[in-house]
């Protein structure tokens, strides 16, 4: 096990040590595989033979091109026809009845056999006087059941008495040879095993006992009731009516007929399902280069046929291609998907660098990839809806969402191509994705409100419904046709945006992505940090809300993402609430605990509101967008009023400056270097002595430029454009932050100096009054400009500019 975990570490050190095109060994490979397994999945996707390319005619509607045989081909039949004409061939198929000739020889010596043993019962019982106890009549009985053993014939006592009285008369022999020419009869021309009303057909296949098979009507057969009629009607002819010959014959012929012709289910069976798989599945031919429709012609059910023929012809040359050709077709399909997705693939590679670098967001943009083509293929396979009812709008809504704009297009035009070859190359459908995904993405690019989302659904109805118009309208379908699917259409526009509303939570908690909703309500100054940071640390609220501000025009300057720059500045400095009067804008005038401390200590202390901060954004579960505004707000810059001051007491000694800087990162996008910006021109110009926009500017000028020399703007993508758009942004908030303001006269010295009243402790009770005045009016100005309106702690007059800039 050991040896196994030594292993896999060497790998991965490798994997993650290896460098290839400006990229390690496992990054480049981790790419390739969420690339590659996504184009596998697409492949598995797409028809195993080459599709139809007419799939769209149906009855009733219109060619729009000519269209020629490839090739020689059946014409299949349909199904009903299909159906009708095997039940046809099947009802065509006559009932086979085996003979047996036996039957009737058999038959014919049990009635001989019958007729002898009563003329030798009679016989021998002729003579024998009737005994007192009853003897002879017991023989009797025991004969009568002997018969009905051997003979299944129930003999009565009155038919017993007429057949000794025919006995008597001599006429038994005579009776047995006529019932004897009858049966043989009725057995010539055979006796059934059923009654004819089973036997739906006119005629049955007779087949002898030597496998010689005959047609015979249904009619030159018999039943064991029409064989027992036939019996007695002979009878009739050679006796008179009454006669006791006809009693006796009525009794016994049932007993000696039993069919000789049997029907034989198997042979039956076997023969009608030979008879259905007889059937031909086709009907003439198409042949090479004959026209099967031409353009503009309505497609009647016969050319449909014809067309439906053709689809399985082309279904069955590709059935039998060999192995080879198989492989070069599925190998194909593979490089269309692999373009098709390296096309995507190079737009987010050469415009969106940030998700590039992040493996975690391209693994989210393949799953909902795979998403989208599982969620088509799951409709088309296994449900019979249209495909008006496939979610197309799934996957634009959720990347629009979740990233932007732009990578949400691109892999709407890719996932369109692809689900349009997955539907048999059904590029119209292709082209209705990508205008309703497109106007999707629209819809969502900027959800900040509750209506947002409905007026999104909106967009997306009326988008399905233009579409299928224009392209009904294009088919020559009419209206009613047209409309039919308006009802698909609504319920999937309603459905598929409230599923995505759904789960891009879950979308934003797995993979750590930041939404416009999210934002939203991180940015109500209600939220639980934001007022413990209000409370405890009222100043850093105070400056968070003004840099928020500045940072929010910089970054609409800029056209960066404003909501995140204002929400992620609320949040950079709520680390200072672990200890919020080591810094200066919460400090009580004339107290400053840093002048008890080290700078070293002093540096650590301002240094640690970032890791402290870090740890309240955990705790409360902040997004990383956000978290990234508070350990790179500072970069890595000096804290240099501390580092100097650490200069200045070591004397010769020398100084470590990394020991005074902040850990970083650098800014790593344009918010949060915005967010730099802003921090550092909000609190300089509060030391900010006689604040005219002149200076101000100078101020901002001077201060933006110093970071950018410092490299800590190298890693942000502002570009030295953005940057002068930036500082023009700042100038106008921090101006009307420290206007001048006007000194209005006193009420209480205009009325000392009238009366003459002691004028020297009214003009101090006045300049009291006339300071406090002044305070409370620049609360007021900092409350309409900087958004806010609690007052910061001041520093005591002689401490030095700096370090009430750098504490902050």
């Amino acid at each position: 096990m050991k040896a196994i975990q030594q292993t896999w570490k060497s790998l991965l050190d490798y994997l993650n040590t290896t460098t290839v095109y400006n990229t390690t060994l496992g990054n480049l490979l981790l790419k390739l595989f969420y690339i590659s397994s996504l184009a596998f999945f697409v492949v598995w996707l797409l028809p195993s033979e080459r599709p139809f390319e007419y799939s769209n005619l149906t009855v009733g509607s219109v060619a729009r091109q000519e269209i020629i045989a490839p090739f020689t081909f059946s014409i299949q039949k349909t199904e009903e026809e299909l159906a009708r004409e095997r039940q046809e061939a099947q009802d065509r198929i006559l009932r086979v009845f085996n003979t047996n000739d036996e039957t009737g020889k058999f038959q014919k010596i049990k009635l001989e056999n019958f007729f002898v043993e009563l003329k030798g019962f009679f016989d021998a019982n002729q003579k024998a006087p009737p005994a007192p106890d009853g003897s002879v009549t017991a023989a009797v009985d025991s004969f009568v059941q002997q018969l009905d053993v051997k003979y299944n014939v129930r003999l009565e006592q009155i038919a017993l008495e007429k057949l000794y009285e025919i006995y008597e008369r001599k006429g038994l022999t005579k009776l047995s040879e006529h019932l004897d020419r009858s049966v043989k009869e009725v057995y010539t021309q055979g006796i059934l095993d059923r009654q004819k009303k089973d036997i739906p057909e006119a005629k049955i296949v007779v087949k002898s006992s030597e496998g010689v098979e005959e047609e015979m009507e249904l009619e030159r057969v018999l039943e064991i009731a029409q064989a027992a009629g036939n019996i007695y009607n002979l009878l009739q002819n050679i006796y008179r009516e009454g006669a006791s010959e006809l009693e006796v014959a009525n009794a016994l012929i049932s007993a000696f007929l039993i069919p000789n012709m049997t029907y034989d289910q198997d042979v039956t069976a076997e023969r009608k399902q030979q008879a259905f798989h007889d059937v031909p599945k086709t009907r003439g031919f198409v042949y090479q280069n004959q026209r099967i429709i031409d353009n503009h012609e309505i497609v009647t059910e016969d050319v449909y046929r014809k067309l439906v023929s053709l689809s399985l012809a082309l279904q069955e040359n590709s059935a039998v291609q060999d192995n080879w050709h198989q492989f070069k077709f599925r190998f194909g399909q593979f490089l269309f998907a692999l373009t098709v997705l390296l096309l995507t693939a190079l737009y987010i590679r050469s415009y969106r660098k940030e998700i590039y670098r992040d493996n975690w967001k391209l693994g989210m943009i393949t799953l909902i990839f795979m998403m989208q083509f599982a969620a088509t293929s799951l409709i088309i396979d296994f449900t019979d809806w249209p495909r008006e009812a496939l979610p197309i709008v799934l996957a634009p809504m959720l990347l629009a969402m979740l990233l932007d704009f732009g990578t949400a297009f691109i892999c709407t035009v890719s996932m369109s191509m692809i689900m349009g070859a997955v539907l048999s190359n059904d590029y119209t459908f292709a082209f209705m994705s990508i205008v309703i995904g497109s106007l999707a993405i629209f819809a969502v690019r900027h959800i900040r409100k509750r209506n947002q989302m409905f007026r999104a659904i909106l967009y997306v109805m009326i988008a399905y419904l233009i579409v299928d118009t224009t392209f009904g309208l294009l088919h020559f379908e009419s209206l009613t046709t047209i409309s039919s699917d308006f009802a698909i259409l609504i319920l999937n526009a309603l459905l598929t945006p409230a599923a995505v509303f759904l789960i891009i939570g879950v979308f934003e908690r797995v993979f750590d992505i930041t939404t416009d909703v999210t934002l939203l309500e991180l940015a109500d100054l209600n939220h639980q940090l934001i007022k413990r940071l209000s409370v405890e640390a009222p100043g850093t609220f105070h400056h968070s809300v003004v840099v928020a501000n500045l940072a929010e025009a910089g970054a609409q300057a800029t056209r960066s993402n404003a909501l995140l720059t204002r929400v992620g500045c609320y949040f950079h400095d709520i680390g200072k609430m672990t200890k919020p009067e080591y810094f200066v804008e919460n400090q009580q005038p004339g107290i400053n605990k840093h002048d008890n401390l080290s700078p070293h200590m002093s540096t650590l202390i301002l240094v640690n509101h970032v890791k402290a901060g870090l740890e309240l954004a955990d705790r409360y579960r902040l997004p990383q967008t956000v978290k990234q505004f508070i350990s790179e707000h500072h970069g890595t810059s000096v804290i240099s009023y501390f580092y100097r001051k650490a200069q200045e007491m070591a004397e010769d000694k020398e100084i470590n400056e990394s020991d005074f800087r902040y850990p970083g990162p650098k800014p790593q996008s344009r918010e949060t270097a915005i967010a730099m910006l802003a921090d550092t021109v909000e609190a300089a110009s509060r030391a900010l002595q006689n604040p005219t926009p002149q200076r101000i500017r100078n101020l901002v000028d001077s201060l933006v430029d110093q970071k950018l020399q410092q490299g800590q703007l190298d890693d942000s993508n502002l570009t030295l454009k953005d940057i002068t758009r930036v500082k023009e942004a700042f100038i106008p908030i921090l101006t009307g932050i420290h206007h001048l303001r006007i000194e209005y006269p006193s009420e209480t010295v205009d009325k000392d100096r009238k009366h003459g009243r002691n004028s020297e402790k009214t003009s101090e009770s006045t300049g009291a009054n006339g300071d406090r005045e002044k305070r409370a009016k620049r609360q007021t100005a900092n409350g309409k400009n900087g958004g806010a309106g609690t007052t910061n702690g001041t520093k005591p007059r002689n401490a030095p500019q700096e370090k009430k800039s750098e504490s902050r």
